[in-house]
């Protein structure tokens, strides 16, 4: 790729996993601490009094990332539908031409697949079109309709993917999401006690590991882990497919994407020292986890690479 930018790598792990320790961590609260308990305070008035508000203000967060979600999986349609037309239409415009918006959709794709919540990255992709349009071949009424066609798409898809980089961009208010922490803790801190019976225990390991599990995928849906395929892989593959180019991955969609046994694949790895990538072209085998396994070790053990651009492609 022409830009020389660094990626920024998250945990790649679902966050309401880490629910399953918590549970275990509030067993062993719940044991140790056995004979911390308060008689004075009304636990039951003021625990239905938190667990409204937690109640409430989690509604609130769920309407509002389902909201979002919705608008994001139909602009993405959108956007799809857009990239396709220009790709058939560019077709009609002269070789030179549909080989450049080729390219430039390729790159697009690539780009907004692996940096999916920072998508002001597909910017010059978009812009090198308007560039490339000095390359349209006009011979006729016909290619004259056609290439109107072609600008009235890619005027379009220009707020398309503004709406996108909001939608990907945006994350629920600090305020919201500082009440959400603040109530489920204290609930958590109620119920912790309220214990003294077997009962009173297995609620406040219950409801505890629950809230935790709450708080954590809403964090998963805010950071838009859940879902992505419906929402993104699926719709690159598509254009993958059109362009009959090797479909591309980030390595670390790999585990909920589904390979077709002997085809190809754009593999991009993570370089944790360069905050890079490097794409490798694969056949998927029975070979193919121990290979990825294999290259992960080798490009984070490397020194800095004494490339500059942030992709390269190797066959493997």
């Amino acid at each position: 790729m022409e830009e020389n930018q660094e990626i920024k790598k998250e945990l790649d792990v679902y966050r309401y996993y880490w629910a399953v320790p918590a549970f275990f961590l509030f067993i062993l609260i719940n044991y140790f601490t056995k004979r911390i308990h308060l008689e004075s305070l009304d636990m039951n008035l003021m625990i239905s009094i938190v667990s409204f508000l937690f109640g409430f203000l989690i509604t609130i967060t769920f309407s509002m990332l389902l909201t979002r979600i919705s608008a994001l999986k139909e602009n993405l349609a959108s956007e799809t539908g857009r990239l396709v037309g220009l790709f058939l239409l560019s077709k009609h415009l002269g070789k030179e031409f549909h080989e450049k918006i080729k390219k430039k959709i390729d790159d697009y794709t690539i780009n907004t697949l692996r940096n999916y919540t920072n998508y002001d990255v597909s910017r010059e992709q978009l812009y090198g079109m308007y560039d490339d349009i000095e390359n349209i071949e006009i011979k006729n009424q016909s290619q004259e309709a056609i290439a109107n066609s072609f600008l009235y798409i890619l005027g379009e898809l220009e707020p398309i993917r503004e709406k996108l980089e909001y939608l990907t961009g945006r994350r629920v208010e600090k305020s919201l999401k500082i009440s959400n922490y603040v109530l489920g803790i204290l609930l958590m801190a109620l119920l912790f006690l309220n214990r003294g019976e077997t009962f009173t225990n297995a609620i406040f390991i219950v409801l505890s590991t629950i809230i935790v599990f709450i708080i954590l995928i809403i964090e998963d849906y805010d950071h838009l882990k859940i879902g992505d395929y419906t929402y993104n892989i699926s719709n690159s593959e598509q254009l993958f497919d059109l362009l009959q180019k090797d479909r591309y991955y980030p390595q670390y969609v790999l585990n909920r994407t589904p390979l077709i046994p002997g085809k190809k694949y754009r593999i991009g790895i993570f370089d944790k020292k360069t905050k890079q990538e490097k794409i490798y072209l694969m056949q998927y085998n029975p070979s193919f986890k121990r290979k990825i396994a294999s290259l992960l070790k080798k490009v984070n053990s490397n020194l800095r690479s004494q490339f500059s651009t942030p992709q390269f492609v190797f066959y493997y």
